[in-house]
């Protein structure tokens, strides 16, 4: 997953996200859910990499955000999914980043995708992100990255894959900063972004990407015929 803050007027981090990069019919988008990143909040970046002196970032212009109507009535329900486009070239880096120096640097993954790939029953799943903010010090903000593998996907209900946690819920505070992380297979699959967790369930829910396809198919029918 790919880090996303938000920064008040003085670029300080006040919230916290993830999301990831797709790459879909020749253009590239950003991804997160809704409830993370709100509709009318701003000064929201995605972290694209770090140096012991600062945070190199990408401000999206603007995000865009997934409602539905019911045929035949009224009402508009907003759905927990949002995204950016963003230049094809946009790219960005892992980093194990310590007091000593960075570590273990690598690219962070770009999902070649369609969106049509579906959750079955014989896969394993995962998904990953950055939780716990600590402040050390005026410019130093630390997190602890942490990948949730064994994820079984149990069942749908509306927009929402429902995954099973290989162990007992451990609780919501190990999750947070994840909303908006993907949750994809052994193969790099993507399926769904994770939204929430139950606790008395054990389950995690990720909303689908294959159910909101249209969405990007029309933006990108629309701008190749302007």
């Amino acid at each position: 997953s790919f880090p996303l803050r938000r920064l008040d007027d003085a670029e300080a981090p006040v919230g916290f996200a993830s999301g990831c990069l797709i790459d879909f019919r020749g253009r590239r988008f950003l991804l997160s859910v809704q409830h993370a990143v709100a509709r009318h909040s701003k000064n929201w970046v995605v972290i694209l990499g770090q140096s012991l002196t600062g945070s190199e970032y990408y401000k999206p212009s603007s995000f865009n955000y997934v409602a539905e109507l019911t045929r035949g009535q009224q009402n508009v329900r907003d759905i927990d999914f949002c995204y950016a486009e963003v230049p094809l070239d946009l790219t960005g880096v892992y980093q194990y980043v310590t007091a000593r120096g960075i570590f273990d640097e690598r690219p962070r993954h770009i999902f070649q995708t369609n969106l049509d790939d579906l959750p079955t029953k014989d896969e394993i799943y995962a998904f990953s992100g950055e939780i716990k903010p600590e402040q050390h010090s005026p410019d130093v903000l630390a997190f602890e990255k942490h990948v949730y593998p064994g994820l079984r996907y149990d069942r749908t209900e509306g927009e929402f894959h429902i995954f099973k946690l290989p162990v007992e819920h451990p609780g919501h505070d190990h999750f947070h900063g994840c909303s908006g992380a993907p949750i994809v297979d052994r193969n790099r699959k993507l399926v769904a972004l994770v939204c929430r967790g139950d606790e008395d369930d054990g389950t995690i829910l990720g909303v689908s990407l294959a159910r909101y396809r249209f969405a990007f198919d029309f933006i990108c029918g629309m701008r190749s015929k302007s």
